[in-house]
Parts: C-alpha cells; structure tokens; sequence
C-alpha cells in the first residue's frame, strides 16, 4: 500500500470518529439527568426579577426596589448596595448602568458601577403601568398596559425623552428585541411582532394567537419562546415574522411567567410549580426532564455557570446547583475538536513506531 492511500485512510478514519464524538455527544446531552439542588437563599421581599454578571446580582423587588449582591459564594449571597425606588418588575444592566421598569413610576435609570453606592441618574415616566424593560445601545424599549411599546432614547442618559410608541390598545406584558424587531408578549393577543427600523415610527407586521395569558417571550435565531401565565409555553418559528408557526408547546397545568433557554433546554419560572426544566431539543414535542419546588410563587430566573438564580414572592432569591449539566454547544464543539485532534495525534504516533520497527527489520 503506498504512502497516499495510507494517509486518506487515516484521514478518512479521523473523520469518522469525529462524527462519532460529536453524535455521542448531542446523545449524552438529550438524555442527560439534571438535577437542581438548593444550595442557598438571600430572604427579600415579593422578589420579581434577577440579572446576574461577573458574579453580582441586581435584583428588582415590590419592597426594596433595586438589590444588589455579591454571589462570588452563592451558598453565601452578600448584599453589597440597594436603592429603594418602589416597585420594579424587570431589570436591563449593560456596562454599569442599570434599567429599571418600575411598575409604578415608569424607566429609572441608576448607576451600578459601584455596586456598595447605586446612585439614580434620571427617569422617564408619561404615565401607565410599566412591565418589562430592554435596552440596545442608546435605545430603551419599555412596554406597559396603558402605553404599549414606547421607544425612549437615551443617548444623554440624564435626559431620556420618548421618540416612538406602538399602541393597539392591548395589554402587553413583556418585551424581547432582535434586529429591526420588537416581540412583544400581549396578554389578550399572544405574540405580536413589531417592526421597530424606524423607531420614529413602529409597525405591527405579524403576529400569532395562542390563548390569553401571554407573559414574555425571548426569541432564539428563528425560534421565539413565548410564556403564558395560563398557558405554559408556546414554541414558534419566526423565521417569517409576518406569519409566525406554532411548533409545540409545554403546559403543565402551571402558570409559567418566564424561560431561560440555554441550548437544548428550557428552565421555566412556574408561579406555583416552581422551577420546570424542560428539553426542547425536539420544539414539536418538548418534555419536561427535571425541576425544583419548594413552595412560594416564582417570577424569574437566571443562570450562571451551573447556578439557578430564581426568584420567588415569598422566599426571595432561590439559588440552586445544577449537576450533570451538559456543556454547551461552544463547548461540546470544542471538547469533540480536543479529542479529534487527541486521536489524531496518537494515530500519527503509532504510525511513525510503526514505520521505524519497519526500517529496523529491513536493516537487520
């Protein structure tokens, strides 16, 4: 056999074990045992959301406003800072500047920079009750039952003034931002989808209706995880955005407020059921693998290197371990490329053994 036809075979060969890893590997990662443990609490009250980045939580509560922690230790969550501004449903942090929707008294924006000192710089507030908030760049979109979508710049951040607004008269609840669109989770109408390329001007330009109760929605390449506070979740593609497609949905009988998706998976926030985790491998068919409940009402959650932050109105911030936890996808790609090239490398080792014991045979 010549050198040539050696060498494709062994590079034949080396492929075929990397499909066989990287098969292997999404096999593992379906059928894995993921169990949440309750390794800590931080007690505040009627918690609603949580944001969590370099190993510092900021957390928006009925009481206490903004809270700020440090979780470097999560069976030991320290609270470094807060700021009392009333009731705040949902949380933006982008570079040490936080948003707020405060329910009450509409966008409040604070300086978290230094986290033992949260200092507001400004607000925006034309009235209604604000929900959810989401900020890209100098643009801040806030959604609230009497206002609809309302677009805010804030390129001077101690100035922010409304420049667009989208108002059908619904009711919706939360917000998710994607390119040129808005999806937003209107309670009486489901999913509406908003064109926001001109934010001077915003246009509804589809939309899909799956019972009433919508909450909020995150949406993931073409697939938007709309959450029902009657009706579980819904999984649609949005690839065309004007004509959204119902693929499944999960409902257990729950109220479900929010979802976390982290690959394959989806952690749901269920009111009275606690945590649900939930394969979504399979979006026409997805099943519920795991979960945690130990009483309350959960609101939101979000997870940080195998750790659950959830929160809860009775028992504040829930922080839970993951075990068994698959890589994710970067990192299943990158472990089947270490233990290709592994193989590779030993194949070319015993290769080179083999063709000196050659050359010793000859010789003698």
């Amino acid at each position: 056999m010549n050198s040539k036809k050696l060498l494709s075979k062994k590079f034949l060969f080396i492929i075929l074990v990397f499909f066989m890893v990287l098969a292997n590997d999404d096999k593992v990662y379906a059928d894995a045992n993921i169990n949440p443990k309750k390794i800590g609490q931080f007690d505040t009250l009627l918690a609603w959301d949580v944001v969590v980045i370099d190993d510092i939580a900021y957390i928006g509560g009925n009481e206490e406003g903004l809270q700020i922690l440090d979780v470097s230790d999560p069976r030991n969550p320290i609270e470094l800072g807060h700021l009392d501004l009333g009731v705040t449903h949902s949380i933006d942090v982008i570079n040490g500047i936080a948003y707020l929707a405060n329910f009450f008294s509409g966008l409040q924006i604070v300086n978290v920079s230094n986290p033992l000192n949260p200092v507001k710089i400004s607000d925006f507030y034309d009235g209604g009750h604000v929900s959810d908030v989401f900020s890209v760049g100098d643009l801040v979109y806030l959604v609230s039952i009497e206002n609809g979508l309302e677009i805010i710049n804030c390129s001077d951040i101690r100035h922010p003034n409304k420049i667009g607004e989208y108002n059908d008269g619904g009711s919706p609840n939360g917000v998710f931002i994607k390119g040129d669109l808005a999806y937003i989770a209107e309670y009486h109408a489901g999913l509406e989808i908003v064109n926001i390329s001109d934010p001077f001007n915003p246009s509804e330009i589809g939309g899909c209706f799956n019972g009433v109760g919508a909450y909020s929605v995150k949406v993931i390449e073409n697939i938007a995880y709309l959450c029902y506070s009657s009706n579980g979740l819904q999984i649609l593609n949005v690839s065309n955005p004007i004509l959204p497609i119902t693929l499944g949905s999960f409902n257990n009988g729950g109220n479900v407020y929010f979802a976390f998706i982290l690959d394959d998976l989806a952690f749901l926030s269920d009111d009275n059921d606690g945590l649900e985790i939930v394969n979504i491998s399979d979006p026409t068919n997805p099943w519920k693998i795991s979960g945690f409940n130990d009483g309350g009402h959960t609101r939101n959650l979000f997870i940080d290197n195998n750790i659950v932050f959830l929160t809860d109105l009775d028992d504040g911030l829930e922080i839970l371990e993951l075990s068994n936890l698959p890589p994710t996808q970067n990192q299943s790609f990158i472990i089947t490329i270490i233990i290709t090239i592994s193989i590779s490398g030993l194949i070319l080792i015993i290769s080179v053994i083999y063709r000196l014991m050659l050359k010793r045979k000859v010789a003698q």
